[in-house]
């Protein structure tokens, strides 16, 4: 599992947690979006509730707040930031005060503020908030010193202003238990406080001539010596001038309180300082401009508050969330998932619903492209499967069925090597075509057909030669987590490959592309597409597009997102053919995944049913794909979608864009079939073919076995065994037998019934693990059929996979 450290750095790259960019501006970390959600609903206490809890000085800030906020609000260019300041304000004369000062037991280190200035009175504010027993040394009466710099705070005339925040907020000074004592500020009365006091502040703004030069005390801590922090500096402009900003103040006021505290309790004064998190990132793109509601009076009435505060647009980021439907589904975002499975393997170690976030995801890549931080989804969840697999923890349902059809497509009955005889004994052919296990499952007639193509073209080229191989390139493993399955895999591959002669490969999937060129980088693998692409492909009239739509909506495969050689040679290739391709919104190195990607379709087939769907409504026209799998599984929701063979090799079985493709039972046999058919075509062998089943299944029967990723083969095993060993039993009421069968890591039920010679079926279900008494290759003859029976009929009820 990726160590703690690898995770924080993944985690990190998600900005979903970090502040909006107007609380990062605030000096007292003010939750502006949930300001202004409590304000656009209209709700002021709750959302003077929120002032009080954030601001020092509450009454006086909103009076005389310079907001930093609005600088950086992402509405600027967009109809004028929103008037945090105006808003503010209106909240703080529209509600009373929603909170008191908790009665706490005083602390026991006393603390002093020489000069009450707006820095000195935030730190009085926050340490008395605290239960620090608090003096105050000033010059003249409490408050005269801001009443001077801020003339804003005794009102401006309108009565709608007329309120005295500053008296306000000095009687809950008084209510805090602060001491203010008049008192000659010089050097004597400083060094006075730091003997008497536990910890000092001096406001550098409201006694100048006693404070340290600005460049003498760390920026970050405030800190000037022994027990004494500083803090109230004005700012200075690029130019060089001076000028005291309200919130600026405010701020050094309270994070030097919060260094006397450290100070004081002997504790670091680097350990808590903030940790840096990148920003907020936020998408404006397509947000319509609006108009900022000024105010008709001094101050925004309720209604004005209102509509002004709903112009704010709830920064956050969500970018991969809005367009993924796997992240969607689990109601988070993904720092949220990384923790879960974070936590799933070093504590709990299965939960299940972590179990399925982890084999949920397709591993597509799109999260990690669309993302400004490149947070990667697919890293987190394949490295965790891979965990679950070396420690037993992979539930065999999740993956086992892809890899039995890996196996299978791999195996005698599908996978074929086929050199080219045409070239003199002990030369190896220039070129390997690899078409894939789901081409040839989808579209057999027309991988026959492209190596007739390809054969005759390169006949007579200076680099002649086209071997062929049927088999899976393996990465359902990969994607499964089964590292060692994987590259146990690709060594066949590789003997194969080495037998003959060791050609550079063509792939006409992305996803063999890339398992490939992972493996097997020395084959310097590359696309079908480009070598089509390079021979100048399709020649002639474009009589391929007769018939096909007038506009097609490109969609490309999420494993060649980062292939542009892939993505080019497909474009050239459809526009030759006579099509006219149009991008959708998301495409390129942007592509959504179809939903079969990181064996989704196995593991989840209803998430994975709904990004097909999500993907179908983003092409606005009939699709083209260059990915058999992509093209089949749009095809099975009802869009219509067609293949780039389609419109280059026109005229073959299956190719039609409104067609689905072929179900799961249907593909193993179509690879059996490919394979005699080039053994027949290209070495004149011929080998029979497989006799028809004894059990006969309706479409409708059909359907619900592919949904449950139960074979015809299956069945008929199924039924053989149950009749064979007798495990069981015949419902005297219709007719229909229930029977069970365990033929590996797997558990069939069949309900059927006998006609003439062979059976029809009615229902049959599976689990993928053993159940005890449901029979087995290696004990049919000893397991009481009647109890076999019952367990049968229940573990049928259940339905489906476990």
């Amino acid at each position: 599992m990726m160590d703690q450290k690898r995770l924080h750095e993944i985690e990190a790259r998600c900005t979903q947690e970090s502040p909006a960019r107007c609380r990062a501006a605030c000096p007292f970390d003010l939750d502006v979006r949930l300001f202004m959600a409590r304000m656009a609903e209209g709700k002021t206490g709750e959302a003077r509730k929120l002032l009080e809890r954030h601001l020092p000085l509450p009454g006086i800030m909103a009076r005389i707040c310079d907001a930093p906020c609005e600088n950086v609000c992402l509405r600027r260019d967009l109809g004028g930031s929103v008037a945090m300041h105006g808003l503010e304000l209106a909240c703080m004369l529209a509600a009373g005060p929603q909170s008191r000062p908790l009665p706490l037991p005083p602390k026991r280190f006393h603390m002093a503020v020489v000069g009450a200035g707006l820095a000195g009175l935030a730190a009085a504010w926050d340490l008395s908030g605290k239960a620090y027993p608090v003096t105050v040394f000033h010059a003249g009466t409490p408050g005269q010193a801001l009443a001077e710099a801020y003339p804003a705070l005794e009102g401006n005339g309108e009565a709608a202003c007329a309120k005295d925040f500053l008296a306000g907020d000095m009687e809950m000074l008084a209510r805090r238990k602060v001491q203010f004592i008049l008192a000659e500020l010089d050097q004597a009365l400083l060094g006075k406080a730091a003997a008497e006091y536990a910890g000092v502040l001096l406001d550098a703004g409201a006694v100048p001539h006693l404070a340290p030069p600005r460049e003498d005390l760390d920026a970050d801590i405030l800190h000037w010596r022994d027990n004494i922090c500083c803090a109230g500096w004005p700012g200075v402009t690029p130019t060089g001038h001076c000028f005291f900003s309200s919130s600026q103040q405010a701020g050094q006021g309270r994070r030097a309180a919060q260094t006397l505290e450290r100070v004081v309790g002997g504790l670091s004064l680097t350990a808590a300082r903030d940790k840096t998190q990148g920003p907020l990132h936020t998408d404006v793109g397509g947000i319509a401009p609006v108009s900022r509601v000024e105010p008709a009076g001094a101050v925004y009435t309720a209604e004005e508050a209102v509509a002004e505060a709903a112009r704010c647009l709830q920064c956050q980021c969500m970018i991969c969330v809005r367009e993924c439907v796997y992240l969607q589904k689990y109601k988070g975002y993904p720092r949220v998932y990384a923790r879960q499975i974070h936590n799933n393997a070093s504590i709990v170690k299965g939960l299940h619903t972590a179990n399925a976030l982890i084999n949920g995801c397709a591993l597509c890549g799109q999260c990690e492209e669309l993302c400004p931080e490149n947070f990667s989804m697919a890293e987190l969840c394949l490295s965790a499967r891979q965990d679950m697999v070396e420690n037993g923890y992979m539930p065999p349902s999740a993956h086992e069925f892809a890899l039995e059809d890996m196996e299978n497509a791999s195996g005698p009955e599908c996978s074929l090597v086929l050199p080219d005889a045409s070239l003199p004994p002990g030369v190896a052919p220039a070129w390997l075509f690899f078409p894939g296990c789901q081409l040839a499952a989808s579209r057999g007639e027309q991988v026959a057909r492209v190596y007739a193509l390809l054969r005759e073209k390169m006949a007579a080229s200076v680099t002649p030669g086209v071997a062929l191989m049927l088999s899976c390139c393996g990465i359902p493993a990969q994607w499964a987590g089964r590292a060692a399955l994987f590259a146990e895999h690709m060594e066949k591959l590789r003997a194969a490959w080495e037998g003959l002669g060791k050609p550079r490969i063509m792939a006409a999937c992305s996803s063999c592309l890339v398992a490939l060129r992972q493996a097997l980088p020395e084959a310097e693998a590359l696309s079908l597409w480009e070598v089509l692409d390079g021979m100048g492909l399709p020649e002639g009239p474009p009589a391929a597009s007769a018939g096909l739509p007038e506009v097609f909506s490109i969609h490309d495969p999420c494993t060649a997102r980062h292939d542009g050689a892939w993505l080019a040679a497909v474009r050239g290739l459809a526009v030759r053919a006579g099509a006219r391709v149009e991008e959708p919104r998301l495409t390129g190195a942007a592509t959504a995944c179809c939903g079969y990607g990181g064996l989704v379709w196995c593991a989840q087939p209803g998430p994975a049913a709904e990004m097909a769907a999500h993907r179908a409504t983003e092409l606005p026209h009939a699709g083209l794909a260059s990915c058999i799998m992509c093209r089949d599984r749009l095809a099975a929701g009802g869009k219509e979608c067609w293949h780039l063979l389609d419109l280059l090799v026109p005229g073959c079985t299956g190719g039609d864009g409104e067609k689905k493709g072929p179900g799961l039972s249907a593909r193993r046999a179509n690879r059996a079939a490919l394979r005699r058919r080039l053994l027949r075509e290209w070495q004149g062998q011929d080998e029979p073919e497989p006799g028809k089943g004894r059990v006969l299944v309706t479409d409708e029967v059909l359907a619900r076995l592919e949904e449950r990723h139960i074979l015809l083969e299956d069945v008929e095993s199924a039924v053989a065994g149950a009749e064979a060993a007798g495990h069981r039993f015949e419902n005297l009421e219709n007719g229909h037998v229930l029977g069970s069968w365990r033929p590996r890591q797997v558990t069939f039920w069949v309900e059927y019934q006998p006609h003439g010679d062979g059976f029809i079926l009615h229902d049959a279900w599976c689990h993928r693990m053993i159940v005890p008494g449901s029979g087995g290759q290696e004990a049919a003859d000893v397991i009481n059929s009647n109890q076999c029976c019952t367990d049968g009929r229940r573990g049928g009820q259940d339905g489906g996979q476990s």
